[in-house]
């Protein structure tokens, strides 16, 4: 089998991914990447914009600009640690919530039509193949990114060729 074949495949299964859930996550007036920041507020109530950054290994200043975006739709509350005036805690809504567990649900439909017809023997086979793809791509590099921080790096990695293409 031709490798490119594969790839291409490989590809377009995750453009046509991506495309759901970046639609769906827009039904519920959210953007692709402020789902993961809810999941971790609603898992981590009274958090600092620190944790969330470290923990899906992206900037501060990006986290910062989702949460004053996700404040304005009313999913996150921001406000002062008692203990340290400096320092902001993070909570989520009750509209935060309900739209974190509408996409989930949504999200959840369709992973299960991906793997509509597989048996779990197979989804572990296949889970298991791309542990190995992954393990051959990474280098030190990539190692312990995340997939978030990973989609940031290829973001700014657009922006870049876009800012060379003006110059």
């Amino acid at each position: 089998m031709d490798l490119r074949c594969i790839i291409g495949r490989m590809n377009k299964l995750n453009i046509m991914h991506r495309i759901l859930i970046h639609r769906l996550a827009m039904k519920n007036d959210m953007y692709f990447g402020q789902f993961p920041i809810l999941e971790y507020v609603k898992r981590n109530n009274m958090c600092t914009q620190k944790d969330i950054a470290d923990f899906l290994q992206i900037s501060p200043p990006s986290i910062a600009t989702s949460i004053k975006r996700m404040q304005k739709t009313g999913f996150l509350e921001k406000s002062c640690d008692e203990n340290d005036l400096r320092c902001n805690r993070i909570t989520i809504t009750q509209k935060g919530i309900e739209s974190f567990e509408t996409c989930r649900n949504d999200f959840n439909n369709i992973d299960e039509k991906l793997f509509k017809g597989f048996s779990e023997e197979e989804r572990k086979t296949i889970y298991d193949y791309f542990g190995r793809m992954l393990e051959n791509l990474s280098t030190d590099e990539f190692k312990d990114k995340t997939t978030f921080s990973l989609i940031a790096e290829e973001k700014l990695m657009h922006e870049q060729i876009k800012k060379k293409k003006k110059e």
